[in-house]
């Protein structure tokens, strides 16, 4: 398999962790009623950003010969 393909394949499920580990937070709370669109755009992004921060670690820490 290419290094691309896995690549790929660990950022997916980087960002999918990330999703499912941020909706265990209750935002409803914090959410205003007019700005659900914008929260949403907001969980995008931060998980994506947690995604390829997850992401990078693991294919870095694999890539380290010790």
């Amino acid at each position: 398999m290419s290094y691309q393909i896995i690549k790929t394949f660990v950022y997916v499920v980087s960002v999918m962790l990330s999703m499912w580990g941020l909706s265990c937070f209750n935002f409803d709370n914090i959410i205003r009623k007019a700005k659900v669109r914008e929260f949403y755009l907001f969980f995008l992004i931060a998980s994506l950003s947690l995604g390829y921060l997850l992401g990078s670690f693991i294919l870095e820490f694999a890539t380290i010969h010790f």
